[in-house]
C-alpha cells in the first residue's frame, strides 16, 4: 500500500493552459472492487473556475476548450455526447445546441468534493450511454455526525488570478447530526479577458453564480439526499464559437435514496434540469458583416433510475431500470429585423428507456464482471420553419432566401421524424492478482450510442454542432444508424510501499461513427442550391457538411506512476497517448489530444506543501482533413504552487502558472472567431494564457 503522503501529493498534477489556473491535487484511491478506480479531488486545493479543467489531471482525459466556462470532456479521444457526465448522481444536459453550457460547467470547481472517471470501460450500471466513458462529479454537502446534537460546519474558499483579474469564491454552511443534515452553498466566478505572452485573448471574460440548498436524512440502512439548485451564467465569452453566452438560467433538482430490505439494497435516483439559454454575436464581440443574431434555446431533462443490489458470496448482482426524457428547442432572431426568425429546433425529443443487469464476482486471485444493458431510444421533433425578411439586403434577396429556407423546412416537416433505435451494451472485465504488488486486468466491451438531436434534426446548414468549433455548417441526417464500439483494454498495475506504476492500453473499433462529411447533392437542384448558398453564407464560403456514418478506430494508452523519494519528497506523473483514424478512408479523427506527459516534484513537511510541475505536449500532425484541422507544434510548460496551513482552520495558497511565460497553442483549443484583434487573426488557433500569479485561501470551521 502506498504511503498516505504519496497519495496526498497525487498521481497526476496539472493545470489548464487555456485559462492559466492551477488545478486541484488529485489522488487515486482504489475501491474494494478491483476493476474500478476512483479519482478524488481535494476541494481545498481547487484553484480553477471550471471543473472540466480538473479532467486534464486524470489518465486518458482531456478538455476541448471553447471558452472560460465551456470545457467539453474528452476521454481517450472521444468527447461530447459520447462521454456521459453526472453530477451528484444526476444526469446533466446542455441546454444549447453548441454545448456552451457543458455538463461540468454546472458544478463550479470550488464546490467539488470528488471527480471520478472510470478507468477503461464503464460498467453498464453506471449510465445509459457510456460508449466514450463515464464521469461522475460530486459536490460538497457536509457530513452526518455521530451525535444527536446538531453541529455547524462552514467553509469559505477563494482564489484570485492575475492574468485575467479573475476570482472564484464559495461559501458552504451545513448543520448536521446523526440523522439529519441541512445546508446551503453559494459560489461566484468572475474574470475579465485573458492574456497570453504577447497579446490579448478577446472575448474570454466570464461570470457565473451558483446557489444550492440540500437536505440529507439517515436512519439505519435508509438514506435520502435532496438537492435543489440554481445556476446563472451571464456575459461569458466563447471565442471559438459563432456566438457568446448572454445568459444561462438553469434550475436543477436531484433526489437520491437508498434502503435495505431482506438483505437487498434498493436505490432510487431522480433528477430534473431546466435550462433557458441566451446567446448572441454582438454583445461581447464586434458584430459580423452578416448582421446581429440572437439565439434563445431551452433544454429540459427528467431522469429516473431504480436499482437493486443482491449480495452474493464474494460478489454481487445489480439489476435495474432507468428512464430519461429530454427536449430541446432553439429560435434564432435578428434584433434589427422583427420578422427574422429561424426555428432551429422545435421540441426535439430524445427519450431512453433502459434495463440492465451486472454480475461481479471474486474467486481466489481472480475477479470478474459481466454486464448487459438494453436501451430503447425514441426520438421525434416538431415542425420547424424560417422567415428571413423581405426585399433586398445589400446584394442578398431576402425573399428568395426565405423561400429557399422554407423549401428545406417543408422537406423536413414532411419527413418521418419519429425514429426508434434498439441498442445494447455488453461488458466483460477481469483482473488477476499475481501477488500483493502486481496485478493484471483486461476488459472487452461492445457498446452503442444513438445519434444526438443535432446529428438527426439539424435541418438548415448551421454551426449548431455540439461544440465542434470547426467553422463549418452541418446538416442533420434522419437516416443515421447508431454507433457501435467494440473495445479491448489491457493493463498492468504494480504497487509497493514506496511507489506505483500503472499501464493501461486500449483498442477501440467504431462502426457507424457519426461525423460530418461533405454534403452529397440529392439531385433536387433547388434543394441542393439552397443548402450550398446557406452553407456559404454561414461559414465564409465553406461547403456544408452532413452527419453521416463512417468507420473509425482509436487506440493508445496511459502510463501513470509515483515514487516516494523520502518522507518529504515524491514524484508523480502520467504519460497519455491516443490516435484516432478513419478505417473507411485515409483521414484522422478531429480534435484528438497529442502525446503528452506531466511530471510533478512534490514536497511536504509540517504545514507546507510545494509542487513544481512540468507539462510537455508533442506536436500534433495527425489532423482531420475533412474540416481542415490545423496542425500544432509541441511545447513545454512549468508551474509552481505552494500551500501553507497557518492554522487547522486556515490554509493559504500561492502559485505561478506558466512560469516561463511560454507562448503556445493547445491543440484542443478552438479557433478564434472574434474580429478586430490584432494579436490573433480570425481562424487562427487560440493561444494558451501567459504567466499568472495565483493567490488564495480556504477557511474551514
Amino acid at each position: 500500500m502506498l504511503t498516505r503522503s504519496l497519495l496526498a501529493t497525487g498521481i497526476l498534477i496539472a493545470h489548464l493552459p487555456a485559462q492559466a489556473e492551477s488545478l486541484p491535487i488529485v489522488s487515486v484511491e482504489e475501491k474494494s472492487w478491483p476493476l474500478n478506480a476512483s479519482h478524488a479531488l481535494n476541494v481545498e486545493d481547487v484553484q480553477a473556475a471550471d471543473s472540466a479543467a480538473a479532467l486534464k489531471t486524470l489518465p486518458g482525459a482531456a478538455v476541448n476548450r471553447n471558452g472560460g466556462l465551456t470545457g467539453i470532456a474528452q476521454y481517450r479521444g472521444l468527447s461530447g455526447d459520447r462521454v456521459n457526465v453526472s453530477i451528484d448522481g444526476a444526469s446533466i444536459i446542455s441546454g444549447g445546441p453548441n454545448a456552451m453550457d457543458t455538463p461540468l460547467s454546472y458544478i463550479p470547481a470550488s464546490q467539488l468534493d470528488g471527480l471520478e472517471i472510470t478507468r477503461g470501460t464503464a460498467s453498464v450500471s453506471q449510465g445509459q450511454e457510456t460508449l466514450g466513458g463515464q464521469i461522475d462529479a460530486t459536490s460538497y454537502q457536509g457530513d452526518f455526525t455521530d451525535s444527536d446534537q446538531a453541529t455547524l460546519d462552514a467553509r469559505i474558499h477563494s482564489i484570485w488570478n492575475s492574468q485575467n483579474r479573475g476570482s472564484s469564491s464559495s461559501v458552504q454552511l451545513t448543520g448536521a447530526n446523526r440523522h439529519h443534515k441541512l445546508g446551503f452553498s453559494s459560489s461566484y466566478d468572475h474574470a475579465d479577458d485573458s492574456t497570453f505572452s504577447g497579446g490579448d485573448l478577446d472575448g474570454t471574460a466570464y461570470e457565473r453564480q451558483r446557489n444550492d440548498v440540500f437536505y440529507g436524512y439517515r436512519q439505519g440502512n435508509t438514506q435520502l439526499n435532496l438537492k435543489v439548485g440554481k445556476n446563472n451564467t451571464e456575459d461569458s465569452g466563447t471565442p471559438a464559437l459563432p456566438m457568446d453566452i448572454t445568459s444561462i438560467d438553469t434550475n436543477l433538482a436531484s433526489l437520491n435514496a437508498s434502503t435495505q430490505v431482506a438483505g437487498i439494497l434498493f436505490s432510487w435516483n431522480s433528477s430534473y434540469t431546466d435550462v433557458d439559454h441566451g446567446m448572441d454575436n454582438y454583445s461581447l464581440r464586434p458584430q459580423p458583416m452578416m448582421g446581429p443574431r440572437h439565439t434563445q434555446a431551452s433544454g429540459r431533462e427528467l431522469m429516473h433510475k431504480l436499482m437493486a443490489t443482491l449480495p452474493l458470496d464474494s460478489g454481487l448482482i445489480r439489476m435495474g431500470v432507468d428512464r430519461s426524457e429530454t427536449e430541446h428547442s432553439a429560435l434564432i432572431t435578428n434584433p434589427d429585423m422583427a420578422m427574422f426568425e429561424i426555428l432551429n429546433f422545435n421540441d426535439a425529443e430524445r427519450n431512453i428507456t433502459g434495463v440492465f443487469a451486472e454480475w461481479q464476482q471474486t474467486h481466489g486471485n481472480f475477479s470478474w464482471e459481466l454486464g448487459a444493458r438494453y436501451n430503447k431510444v425514441s426520438m421525434d421533433a416538431d415542425n420547424i420553419g424560417a422567415f428571413l425578411g423581405s426585399g433586398m439586403n445589400g446584394m442578398m434577396n431576402m425573399t428568395m432566401m426565405t423561400n429557399m429556407a422554407n423549401r428545406l423546412a417543408m422537406s423536413f416537416n414532411n419527413s418521418d421524424r419519429e425514429i426508434t433505435d434498439h441498442n445494447r451494451d455488453l461488458v466483460f472485465k477481469t483482473s488477476y492478482q499475481i501477488n500483493e504488488a502486481l496485478s493484471l486486468n483486461a476488459s472487452l466491451a461492445s457498446k452503442q450510442r444513438a445519434p444526438s438531436y443535432q446529428e438527426r434534426y439539424l435541418w438548415l446548414p448551421l454551426q449548431s454542432s455540439g461544440g465542434l468549433a470547426d467553422g463549418y455548417t452541418y446538416l442533420g441526417n434522419l437516416d443515421l444508424d447508431s454507433e457501435t464500439s467494440d473495445e479491448l483494454n489491457l493493463g498492468v498495475d504494480y504497487r509497493s510501499d514506496t511507489g506505483f506504476i500503472s499501464l493501461q492500453t486500449f483498442y477501440r473499433d467504431v462502426d457507424n461513427y457519426i461525423q460530418g462529411t461533405p454534403y452529397q447533392p440529392s439531385g433536387d437542384m433547388m434543394t441542393d442550391n439552397a443548402i450550398t448558398m446557406f452553407a456559404s453564407m454561414m461559414s465564409n464560403g465553406k461547403p456544408a457538411l452532413q452527419y453521416n456514418n463512417i468507420d473509425a478506430k482509436l487506440y493508445g494508452g496511459e502510463l501513470s506512476y509515483g515514487l516516494q523519494l523520502n518522507p518529504h519528497w515524491s514524484l508523480s506523473g502520467t504519460l497519455n497517448y491516443v490516435r484516432g483514424k478513419r478505417t473507411d478512408g485515409s483521414d484522422d479523427l478531429y480534435r484528438i489530444a497529442p502525446l503528452n506527459h506531466r511530471l510533478a516534484l512534490n514536497y511536504q513537511q509540517n504545514q507546507w506543501k510545494m509542487q513544481l510541475i512540468s507539462e510537455v505536449f508533442d506536436q500534433q500532425h495527425h489532423v482531420s482533413a475533412y474540416n481542415e484541422e490545423a496542425k500544432t507544434a509541441g511545447y513545454g510548460l512549468l508551474h509552481l504552487f505552494a500551500t501553507y496551513d497557518m492554522t487547522q482552520a486556515l490554509q493559504l495558497r500561492a502559485g505561478i502558472d506558466n512560469l516561463t511565460d511560454k507562448r503556445y497553442q493547445d491543440h484542443l483549443a478552438g479557433y478564434n472567431r472574434i474580429s478586430g484583434n490584432d494579436d490573433i487573426a480570425v481562424g487562427q488557433r487560440l493561444y494558451g494564457t501567459g504567466r499568472s500569479l495565483l493567490l488564495g485561501l480556504t477557511y474551514h470551521w
